[in-house]
Parts: C-alpha cells; sequence; structure tokens
C-alpha cells in the first residue's frame, strides 16, 4: 500500500510539472500574472481553471510525498520542490 501511494504522488507531482510544460508550450497561459510554484493561474480579469487543476496535481503529490517515503524524507521533499519551481522555468 505505501509503495503504491509513492507512486500515485509521484505521478500527480510529475504529471502537474509536465502539465504546466505542456500546457504553456501549446499557449493555454497567455500572458500570465499570477504564478504559484511556476504554475500559471491569472492573467488581467480572467483565472485559469486548467492552471488551478495542474496546482492541485502538485500540491497534492507533494503534500503525499513525505508520508510514504522511507528514508531520507525532508532531503528528497525539498528536491521534489525545488525542480517542481525551477524546471518549468528552465524549459
Amino acid at each position: 500500500m505505501k509503495k503504491k501511494m509513492l507512486i500515485i504522488s509521484i505521478l500527480l507531482m510529475v504529471g502537474g510539472v509536465f502539465g504546466n510544460i505542456l500546457f504553456t508550450r501549446l499557449g493555454y497561459f497567455p500572458n500570465a500574472d499570477f504564478r504559484i510554484m511556476s504554475i500559471p493561474l491569472a492573467a488581467g480579469a480572467h483565472y485559469f481553471n486548467l492552471g488551478l487543476v495542474l496546482l492541485a496535481m502538485t500540491l497534492g503529490g507533494l503534500v503525499l510525498l513525505p508520508w510514504f517515503l522511507e528514508k531520507k524524507q525532508f532531503s528528497k521533499t525539498v528536491l521534489s520542490l525545488v525542480l517542481i519551481i525551477w524546471l518549468p522555468e528552465v524549459v
């Protein structure tokens, strides 16, 4: 059970990050003004519902991750957070 939940949390994070990269490249987030963890959430007077879904996926995976890691929970969680924020900016 623990291993399945670890895989689910990692898949949620990966889906959120790569979904963010994909939809940004496809132009779903034009002129984004407000971002949380590099995920665009708003531009001008409208909000991006897709951005909210991606943020929920990413945060859900990030919150579940420490509970299901067996060793080095803090360092792996911090590394995941850094990658979530840094990777979309680099790509």
